[in-house]
């Protein structure tokens, strides 16, 4: 045979063997292609829906006057917490809490204006663990405290669309009706003219504490927020989701457009039975209602009207009613896109907020009305859904539960405990306690932080009376600074009991004050029974227990 034909013969069988190569590669990587699609399709996405001041006032929680039709709907396809509590009734610090699974000794975020990264710089967020691991991340509306956006957890911050004129989404104060604008407005100038501008300014410079216009859902905030959530829902494809919705109703101000409203009448809406501060509350535990009476439309000192309660209430009412109607959306949304049956839902309401018990208007106490948060978790093909769990729950559980559930390991850092047993079996018993924190109410506005000398001096008569109160309290070491810098409420949830233990951050084991609540005769905490004859006992061991904290009320698992 000639060379040239060797040679011939020698590059045919290279040819060949390229070719069965090129072939086997093509065929491998389609494999992989298909495989990583199913990998991915399987994986479940996740829904996490945060709704701004929302307690647990809902259908699925037993309420009768309130209408929630579609968060009731999402009940029935996954599990309601009956006893979740927050780590603090505040937003900032319980939201730093939930997304990154740690308490706020550890975030370091007491108030509204500190980012938990000063503290935390290397912490990895839920969504940011889910963005690690293969998931589009995607945010919008208000899921971080306002401000804190975090663009290290996101794959993307989605941009909201505005209707255009006249529904402006950067409406003054939120406001749409023209009068309501104009009044934000020369507030605001005056506010300014007056020197009392940036941070002093922020406390004092709000407009009426409600509003009924009659606009599309799309004129304020959390539709916008639902369209363009269902825009995202729409577009997605074949791989997983965390895609974050947060709402900003109920927060005051109580602004819904007037369908909602129309779905109450105000002649049959019932106040609070709970309407006096509990007995023997000692007064650093209880606020002072600035956030409320900050509105223009609202007394500085003195009682809010049974007129103005009733309103009040009607407007929360609406702004809960108009913003299940938004959640509905996007459950809509997830069945026509055939992804309900692969969607982790998550909705939570940051914490509770008093509508008038104990005499409060607001958030930020430990009082069960704050301490105590919606939480519902539907995950499909779970045993449980359909139930309700009463184990006591955290929101700091929320991040390992949902690691659980996509079948990611848990980070090392968590301070919660996954909830997944409870998805299947509702009736498990739980933890032994759920823990609860706050700086002192009394002396600080809405956003945890101690009174600027002109919010102060706008509120004079009212802080001037809530100082001596406190004095006479503490009529031994009494001063601003302690309280304003130093004074914290420790509060602990039981089966039974809710046990709160004031003291001063540099002398723990003196406490200033003790709060002691029997929910099995008194679930509306209105008798502080800690000091009463024959408690003492109980309160010591209640003592104890709080001191060994919450590596000790984990629940027993096998």
């Amino acid at each position: 045979m000639s060379q040239s034909t060797n040679r011939r013969s020698s590059l045919q069988g290279i040819a060949s063997k390229t070719k069965f190569i090129f072939s086997l590669t093509i065929l491998l990587t389609n494999a992989f292609i298909a495989s990583s699609q199913v990998t991915n399709s399987a994986r479940p996405n996740i829904l996490f829906i945060a709704v701004d001041d929302l307690r647990p006032e809902l259908g699925c929680y037993g309420a009768t006057q309130i209408k929630t039709p579609n968060i009731d709907r999402l009940a029935t396809r996954g599990v309601v917490f009956t006893r979740a509590y927050c780590q603090q009734p505040l937003c900032g610090p319980t939201r730093a809490s939930i997304l990154t699974g740690l308490r706020p000794n550890s975030t370091g975020v007491f108030d509204n204006g500190t980012d938990f990264r000063e503290k935390n710089s290397d912490v990895v967020t839920l969504p940011q663990y889910f963005k690690n691991n293969g998931y589009k991340t995607m945010t919008i509306g208000k899921v971080f405290h306002s401000g804190f956006k975090d663009k290290i957890s996101w794959t993307e911050e989605l941009k909201p669309k505005t209707l255009g004129e006249p529904y402006p989404i950067k409406a003054l104060g939120g406001y749409q009706l023209p009068e309501n604008r104009k009044a934000y407005q020369a507030l605001s100038d005056a506010l300014s003219g007056g020197g009392k501008t940036g941070e002093d300014a922020r406390a004092l410079l709000s407009g009426p504490a409600t509003e009924c216009a009659d606009v599309p859902d799309n004129a304020y905030t959390d539709g916008i927020t639902a369209e363009t959530a269902i825009g995202a829902i729409r577009k997605s494809d074949n791989n997983p989701f965390f895609l974050a919705v947060g709402f900003s109703k109920p927060h005051l101000s109580f602004i819904a457009p007037k369908k909602y409203w129309d779905l109450y009448d105000p002649s049959k809406l019932e106040l609070t039975k709970s309407p006096l501060a509990p007995k023997d509350c000692p007064p650093i535990a209880l606020n002072s209602s600035i956030e409320l009476r900050a509105r223009t439309d609202m007394p500085k000192d003195g009682p809010i009207s049974d007129k103005d309660a009733i309103r009040l209430l009607h407007g929360y009412y609406a702004c809960v009613s108009y913003v299940d109607a938004q959640i509905g959306r996007l459950l809509d949304e997830l069945d026509k896109k055939g992804l309900t049956q692969n969607t982790i839902i998550v909705l939570w309401g940051d914490h509770g907020w008093n509508l008038g018990e104990h005499g409060l208007w607001g958030k930020t106490t430990d009082f069960e009305t704050c301490a105590r948060v919606p939480l519902i978790i539907a995950a499909p093909q779970q045993k449980g859904n359909g139930k309700s769990a009463n184990g006591l729950v955290e929101f700091v559980d929320v991040y390992p539960t949902l690691c659980e559930l996509a079948s990611l390991p848990l980070p090392s850092h968590l301070e919660g405990t996954s909830a997944r047993n409870l998805l299947n079996d509702p009736s498990k018993p739980w933890k032994k306690a759920a823990f609860t924190q706050t700086t002192c109410p009394a002396v600080r506005e809405w956003a945890g932080k101690p009174l600027d000398p002109k919010t102060r001096e706008s509120f004079a008569t009212l802080m001037d009376r809530v100082e001596k109160n406190i004095q006479e309290f503490d009529s031994d070491d009494f001063s601003m600074e302690k309280y304003n810098e130093h004074v914290s409420g420790y509060s602990m949830r039981t089966d039974r009991y809710r046990f709160t233990y004031w003291m001063d951050n540099r002398h723990p084991e003196k406490p200033l004050a003790i709060e002691l609540y029997d929910h099995q005769k008194d679930p509306d905490e209105n008798v502080n029974i800690a000091m009463q004859p024959g408690q003492a006992q109980l309160v010591k061991q209640l003592t104890k227990q709080w001191k060994e904290g919450w590596q000790k009320a984990k629940p027993q698992l096998k």
